[in-house]
């Protein structure tokens, strides 16, 4: 029986990455720049380059792509057309199921009912918008480019635009909130009724202008009990209103649950295009270079930009595969990981298995490896025990 680290032929994934911004938020540490209709032209044109040079040497070998998800920065900031020409692109040169999820990041502001017509109409089928907060203090606070009106008005213009699968991305521990602040914002997304909610304990970052004003001791931000009744006062919120948690930090309507992010969790891979994107395929882990010059230098040349490459090994991609499988509510299925590595996952992991199932961490049930209720508040110290 052969391992993955030889070719798979699964469905994967595609993540574009759009690396522009309006306004930068005090959290935000990812690769982006400033948009400029010039950095934003050339960018499509070399993104539609680097598709080209993915179809010339065959690199998804014909496998079906499943999902297609439009990160940023804020990918709307493109125009529809050029979103759009992307799109099309991805069809033309890659097998893309009919039915494929397609996904885009939206900020709030940047949004009117005639450009996310044309997304809907063009393909896009599933719109996600990063909220953060309901409350304009705290999105002031944090330099955000939009206010709660404006995240309202956007939800209203994806529903007519047609958008009938929307998600909002929020924030809980932002500085200076309480817990009535916290569950005021969830029941402020609730209100509008989309399929899906994420909501995330800030991280302050290395870089960010949070971590530069919590170095001068300028932060104040909730402890970790806070923090941990923020969670789950959360996830009893979102419950009751009828969403079901299937991961961490990701609920969702019956059938709405993300299936591009669940593949990062489940050991499905994907191919990422765009500066400073991520990849994952036939075991192999590389990400782009995170210039916009240098992307542009190295796909017009007709080379891939890739910065780093990992080659793995079965055992690193299956301890992997589980530490990621347990932010699911569902678990890490140890059968088909046994066929793909042609390792016993629970032979591999019996110390840590024994230990964290005495503890009341996980639950082994029938060859499935998941998180308990109190285990999943802790999914990144359970992580660490099988990576």
């Amino acid at each position: 029986m052969k391992s993955s680290m030889t070719p798979r032929g699964d469905g994967v994934g595609l993540y574009l990455k759009v690396p522009f911004w309006d306004r930068r938020c005090y959290f935000c540490a990812f690769f982006t720049r400033a948009r400029r209709e010039d950095h934003v032209a050339a960018f499509v044109s070399d993104l539609l380059a680097e598709i080209q040079l993915h179809g010339r040497t065959n690199t998804l070998r014909g496998r079906t792509v499943e999902t297609i998800y439009f990160g940023g920065g804020t990918p709307t900031l493109l125009l529809s057309g050029q979103l759009l020409s992307i799109l099309e692109a991805c069809r033309r040169i890659f097998v893309v199921d009919p039915a494929a999820e397609v996904s885009i990041e939206a900020n709030p502001a940047s949004l009117e009912e005639p450009f996310l017509g044309a997304l809907r109409k063009g393909g896009f089928n599933r719109l996600s918008l990063g909220a953060q907060s309901f409350d304009d203090a705290e999105l002031q606070a944090a330099n955000t480019p939009h206010t709660a009106e404006q995240i309202e008005r956007a939800v209203r213009a994806a529903r007519r635009a047609g958008f009938a699968n929307l998600n909002l991305d929020l924030i809980y521990g932002l500085p200076g909130q309480s817990l009535t602040r916290w569950l005021a914002n969830l029941d402020a997304a609730i209100a509008l009724a989309p399929e899906h909610l994420a909501f995330y304990g800030l991280t302050i970052e290395e870089g960010t202008q949070l971590h530069r004003e919590m170095e001068r001791g300028q932060l104040h931000l909730p402890d970790e009990d806070g923090l941990a009744d923020m969670y789950q006062k959360g996830q009893d919120r979102l419950r009751g209103a009828g969403y079901l948690q299937y991961e961490v930090s990701n609920f969702a309507r019956s059938g709405h649950a993300c299936r591009h992010n669940l593949g990062y969790w489940t050991d499905r891979e994907w191919l990422g295009l765009g500066p400073s994107a991520h990849s994952y395929l036939d075991g192999t882990r590389f990400s782009a270079v995170a210039t916009l010059e240098e992307y542009q230098r190295l796909v017009s040349a007709g080379v891939p930009p890739i910065a780093e490459r990992e080659p793995g090994t079965p055992d690193l991609r299956l301890r992997e595969a589980v530490a990621f499988g347990l932010r699911t509510v569902a678990g890490v299925a140890c059968a088909p990981l046994r066929e793909r590595y042609c390792l016993n996952p629970i032979e591999r992991f019996r110390e840590p298995i024994e230990r964290l199932t005495r503890d009341g961490w996980v639950i082994l049930d029938d060859e499935v490896l998941r998180a308990s209720a109190a285990g999943l508040m802790l999914a990144d110290e359970l992580a660490v025990a099988f990576l």
